[in-house]
């Protein structure tokens, strides 16, 4: 069990003495040290906030600079890391700047750069050549004198395929020379400043152009030099060529740049401003310089190589183009021998005039049009045909359709040798058929059970009982009347067939009209008139079924003094056109014309 504490045992402290006792050190030590400790934390705040200081500095700055620069240059040394780090940064973010800042000088050094090196290059070359005697270098020189150019130009043009002369590697960042090559005849000015005109230059045409990001200038061109430039993460290669340099020399540039990158990645990373680094990258950089010359060879004149080209190329199209006519008149000739219907005794072509002769059926494709859609002219175009009747299956339907010349009413359709009559056709027309059809040309078969034959007696019996009915003092057909006009129009046209299969005389249809009791006879006479020529006009008249000859008449009965009247059902009938077909060389009875 625990034990209650004795309370006369010593203890650590009484609860409320220790923060007392604190308390009163506390103001001991404020009254003996509060002077010091007020200035070192005035220190403290001074160390920790040097910003305070700033406006104190900068009244002072501007003259410490300029009494410390002129002591020695190490405020130089220590300041141009900075300037420089601070002008790749200015450049890297306001390109434009900077670009505007340099344009007016970046021209004309340039240009001066690259005419000094070029004056050199014709000097060196001039001098090599100066006393060649040569036949070829006498007319280089006559050349030069005639064009007013200089000599070595001139010599240059005629022999040089390309040349490399100088190779600048160029760290990206900074825009500085790495190292530098050059050809023996390379007229060499002040790299450095070549290496930072091509660093303007891009940044420059990126300014000026607004390129996106990763699209730089590759490639530029003064007179016959050529600056190829490769683009890499560390560094730039500027190749200069003099010349059309072929197209494996970028590749070449390119890789070299590229195996330099690689195997120089720690020096990228560590450079300092300092090239001396990368003079190990001499000897790889050299590989690039090379120079090629025109091979001499026997040349044909250009005039001789156009003239056989052109010999080559005339007689080459002289014997496509005839050897196409040939094939097309071959093709042509063929057709015309394979059409139906058509039998070639002579087929000839003299020039321009084709001769055509043989035997030709009047339902065969004329070979004239044949030849006409084929270029030729018709006026050059003779032919003489023998008519005939081929026996050829595709002509037998169209010959016997044009023989028989079958009514509209029926038709006839050919299918292997077999002819086959349907529809309606007046007797007449199917007793002529059925002893025509078998004689035809190719018909080996004729059937007509799908015919209806209608004779001409039962169709005059037909009409001569129709009727057309009229409203009492109306001439108009009635809805219900006009519908009976088809059925007698079908009739008349079957009349018509027949009449045309027949000399028996010409048919008259006539039309005789009639009127009731009611009103004066004089009104009635012509109402009845009025009413033939309408059931006539309802017909369609003689121009509807010729040689059919239409009459309009009135009935001789009612208009005679016989006393007329009866039941309204006969007064009704009374009111009628009824048609009466005779033949003109048959006693009939007379009529007035419509």
């Amino acid at each position: 069990m625990n034990q209650p504490r004795p309370s006369n045992q010593p203890s650590s402290a009484n609860p409320a003495a220790s923060p007392q006792l604190k308390h009163e050190w506390a103001e001991l030590r404020t009254l003996l040290l509060a002077p010091e400790q007020t200035q070192l934390t005035e220190l403290r705040n001074r160390i920790d906030h040097t910003e305070t200081d700033a406006p104190s500095v900068s009244k002072v700055l501007a003259e410490a600079i300029t009494l410390r620069g002129k002591q020695d240059e190490r405020l130089t040394a220590a300041l141009t890391p900075h300037v420089q780090t601070a002008l790749t940064s200015s450049v890297r973010r306001h390109p434009h700047v900077i670009a505007e800042a340099i344009a007016p000088i970046m021209g004309p050094a340039i240009r001066q750069a690259i005419v000094r090196t070029l004056q050199g290059m014709m000097q060196s070359f001039n001098q090599t050549i100066d006393h060649s005697l040569s036949p070829k270098g006498l007319a280089w020189r006559i050349e030069a004198w005639r064009t007013g150019r200089p000599f070595a130009e001139v010599v240059l043009l005629h022999t040089l395929r390309f040349r490399v002369e100088q190779l600048f590697l160029i760290h990206r960042d900074t825009g500085l020379l790495l190292h530098h090559v050059a050809s023996d005849t390379a007229i060499i000015h002040d790299q450095q400043l070549v290496s930072g005109m091509l660093t303007a230059i891009q940044a420059f045409v990126q300014d000026t152009f607004r390129t996106p990001r990763g699209q730089t200038l590759n490639t530029l061109e003064v007179g016959e030099c050529r600056v190829l430039i490769e683009q890499g993460a560390q560094a730039v290669l500027a190749c200069v060529v003099r010349g059309t340099a072929p197209g494996y020399l970028r590749a070449q540039v390119q890789q070299t740049l590229e195996s330099i990158q690689l195997d120089y990645a720690d020096a990228f990373a560590a450079f300092d401003g300092n090239p001396s680094g990368f003079d190990a990258t001499h000897d790889r950089l050299m590989e690039c310089v090379q120079t090629q010359y025109q091979t001499p060879r026997t040349q044909i004149s250009p005039m001789a190589w156009v003239t056989v080209a052109a010999l080559v190329l005339a007689t080459a199209f002289w014997g496509w183009t005839s050897y196409q006519d040939t094939q097309r008149w071959h093709q042509l000739t063929q057709k015309i021998r394979t059409l139906p219907g058509i039998v070639i005794t002579t087929l000839e072509r003299d020039g321009q005039t084709v001769t055509l002769e043989g035997l030709r059926d009047p339902l065969a494709t004329d070979p004239t049009d044949l030849l006409t859609e084929a270029g030729i002219a018709r006026d050059h175009i003779t032919s003489h045909w023998t008519p005939f009747h081929s026996l050829d299956s595709q002509f037998a339907g169209p010959r016997a359709i044009a023989l028989l010349h079958p009514p509209e009413t029926a038709t006839l359709r050919y299918d292997d040798g077999r002819l086959t009559a349907s529809g309606t056709a007046p007797e007449l027309w199917a007793i002529q058929a059925r002893q025509i059809a078998p004689l035809l040309p190719g018909i080996r078969e004729y059937h007509d059970t799908d015919l209806h034959t209608v004779s001409r007696a039962d169709l005059i019996a037909q009409l001569n009982r129709s009727d057309f009915l009229f409203e009492s003092g109306s001439s108009t057909l009635s809805e219900e009347e006009l519908r009976k006009v088809t059925p007698v129009k079908s009739l008349l046209e079957d009349l018509r067939q027949s009449a045309l299969s027949s000399s028996d005389g010409t048919l008259l249809v006539e039309a005789i009209g009639d009127a009731d009791s009611a009103g004066p006879e004089t009104m009635n006479f012509l109402l009845a008139t009025a009413r033939a020529h309408a059931v006539i006009v309802a017909l369609g008249g003689p121009a509807a079924f010729p040689p059919l000859t239409f009459t309009a008449s009135v009935e001789p009965a009612s208009f005679a003094g016989q006393k007329r009247g009866g039941t309204k059902n006969h007064q009704t009938a009374q009111r009628r056109v009824t048609l009466l077909v005779t033949s003109k060389n048959v006693a009939g009875r007379a009529g007035s014309a419509p």
